[in-house]
């Protein structure tokens, strides 16, 4: 490579934190937090709506689903958009196809309009994580890769941990459409920032518009103490434009197994813990909790995901998947026992906040680390793919536990434990892969694209 060329990987690689970077990891946490925030409006309102609508816990849980199926259509969407048009747009009409139809679930009149509004949001939904993702992932120093997304990922549990306050606040005096009014109104105010303040990748960038003076100017920032000439071309390694959906390069040669292993661990997780965050509220006040203490718990639940995320970063960027496995053991023990009859109060909150506390890290740190097994060409649509698998269960898991909760508590409660045992093993794989290929490889968006190429 001549003098004239500069890898863009590398630069960013190379680069001390600075303001560029700061812009980028507080707006990407606060899509996350919106982005949280919205998730759990639902699982928050599910005892109030179940309250008005005189409805079943079964028809809960298609509702449940039916918010999955869109976030399932929107990784796969935006994971698209986020490679062919850039992380900037795709995050921008992210958060505008969730805010307006979270607006209009305010002012539904039945669970059949709400179920079909909430398929929409989930399409918007679906779309932050992989843009934000790739986005972190192409910003950060080589050696910050895990820890840099990890705290924008903090803003998930911690918008889920707001909801909960608001909904344990607010819904007894103004109902539960305030939640959803809060979640709508909080996107379109943050889509108008992210117009004005979001950076592109420069590493799309370098792939897309080489000629960009924007690449340039920020190219300079990042690197102060480097002339670049002006016929200085900036390139991305190994690398070529994507085309298509891209599917079958996620599962070619080196790259197929970590697609496999990163498919099995989404779709394993998503069960269990996305199925527990959906109806915990309502398994809570099941238990004997009553509405204020149960939404309050919620919200405890959440600070400790918050917590056990900041346990688990920097030993995500020297083992990866591998530091959760810990994490979901202690999930697995303190499910079962929630599920344990006969429980007094404090140990009932106990038990959901540590079985929700680190699920939540798990979940997060298994999103921390996943950017980082694709190169830039794919990496939109490598998360995307990753989290339609955890979709997939996330549509089936809280239709699954709400016809279960009819039967009996403690065993659905029990049932949910299963795939985390999965998760354990598959997380042994993904950390081994990780240490052997990625951790001590200086460019995180050329090592898979090495790793592929050979």
């Amino acid at each position: 490579m001549s003098e004239a060329t500069i890898d863009i990987s590398e630069l960013v690689a190379d680069a001390k934190l600075n303001r560029q970077h700061l812009i980028i990891l507080v707006l990407s946490a606060m899509m996350l937090f919106i982005d949280g925030f919205d998730m759990s409006t639902t699982g928050v309102a599910a005892p109030s709506l179940l309250h008005a609508f005189h409805g079943e816990k079964s028809a809960m849980g298609v509702i449940f689903g039916a918010n999955y199926a869109g976030i399932l259509v929107g990784c796969w969407v935006f994971g698209y958009v986020g490679d062919r048009w850039g992380r900037k747009l795709g995050s921008i009409w992210a958060c505008l196809v969730y805010a307006i139809p979270s607006i209009l679930i305010a002012l539904a009149t039945s669970l059949d309009q709400i179920l079909y509004l909430r398929f929409l949001v989930g399409i918007g939904l679906g779309g932050v994580m992989p843009t934000t993702l790739a986005l972190l992932a192409e910003s950060a120093p080589k050696s910050y890769r895990a820890s840099f997304a990890m705290t924008a990922l903090f803003g998930f549990p911690a918008g889920g941990a707001i909801v909960g306050l608001v909904g344990a606040h607010l819904i007894p005096t103004f109902g539960w459409p305030i939640v959803f009014y809060a979640a709508g109104f909080g996107g379109l105010a943050l889509s108008v920032l992210l117009v004005f303040l979001l950076p592109e990748s420069l590493t799309f960038l370098a792939l897309h518009k080489p000629d960009a003076p924007a690449l340039r100017q920020r190219a300079q920032r990042l690197a102060p103490q480097r002339l670049f000439a002006p016929d200085t071309r900036f390139v991305v390694r190994r690398e070529e434009k994507p085309k298509g959906l891209m599917v079958g390069e996620l599962l070619k040669g080196e790259q197929r197994l970590a697609t496999v292993l990163l498919w099995t661990a989404y779709f394993v997780e998503g069960f269990t813990y996305i199925t527990l965050a959906n109806w915990m509220a309502v398994v809570l006040q099941d238990k004997g909790l009553s509405s204020f203490t149960a939404l309050s718990t919620v919200s405890y639940a959440n600070a400790a995901g918050i917590f056990v995320s900041l346990c688990l970063m920097r030993p995500l960027d020297k083992i990866g998947p591998l530091a959760s496995v810990v994490s979901a053991f202690v999930a697995i023990t303190a499910i079962f026992v929630l599920g344990t009859p006969g429980m007094s109060q404090l140990a009932i909150i106990a038990a959901a906040v540590t079985a929700h506390g680190f699920c939540s890290g798990t979940h997060t740190s298994l999103n921390g680390t996943v950017a980082l097994f694709y190169p830039t060409r794919i990496r939109s649509n490598g998360i995307g793919w990753a989290s339609a698998m955890g979709r997939i269960s996330s549509v089936i898991g809280p239709i699954v536990l709400g016809y279960a909760l009819s039967w009996s508590l403690q065993y659905a409660l029990y049932l949910l434990t299963v795939p985390y045992f999965v998760l354990v093993l598959t997380n042994i794989a993904l950390g081994r892969l990780y240490v052997r290929r990625y951790s001590k490889t200086p460019d995180a968006t050329a090592a898979p694209a090495a790793a592929a190429a050979e």
